[in-house]
């Protein structure tokens, strides 16, 4: 399809985007991630719900990883004089510590490492909006809802892929 539908023909329907509650810990994130990985169904985030099934937010793959790292790796002290080759020397030293500390990190709760999700899209705005809300943002999802419920997910893959069948039809 091309750039001239709307949001709901490009949509991902919610039942087809990993989900998880926010009461749920990091462990089960990998698990989903790791099979829909293995089933080639790749998806860079996961939305997270509350227990009322409300939208919370959502993690991406490179919050999973943020989260993973030590303090001492992520938060360069005000009076630390050092470059970020220099801190990104450290990471060598974590390696003898970082399974024990990866497997410590899974037990978190995904609550508390969530992230803000774009505001909601309705599937009959136009494709348009949806793609000049990615191009001034950096967000790579944005959930679609009708009647106040999250109904979908709109990737910015998919928006690219209507601009790609649009300027290569056939």
């Amino acid at each position: 399809m091309q750039i001239t539908a709307n949001v709901g023909a490009h949509m991902k329907p919610l039942a087809e985007y990993p989900q998880i509650d926010a009461d749920a810990a990091l462990a089960d994130v990998f698990a989903m991630l790791k099979q829909r990985y293995d089933a080639a169904l790749q998806f860079r985030s996961v939305l997270v719900f509350d227990r009322q099934k409300r939208l919370v937010g959502k993690i991406s793959l490179h919050d999973l990883l943020e989260i993973m790292l030590p303090d001492y790796l992520t938060h360069r002290p005000a009076n630390m004089e050092c470059t970020d080759n220099d801190l990104e020397s450290l990471a060598h030293l974590w390696q003898d510590d970082s399974a024990e500390d990866v497997l410590k990190v899974a037990r978190q709760r995904v609550g508390d490492h969530v992230r803000p999700a774009a505001a909601p899209l309705k599937p009959d705005d136009p494709l348009t909006l949806a793609l000049y809300r990615f191009a001034n943002s950096d967000f790579n999802t944005i959930p679609v809802a009708e009647n106040g419920k999250i109904i979908g997910v709109l990737r910015i893959v998919d928006v690219l892929a209507a601009v790609a069948a649009t300027i290569h039809p056939h």
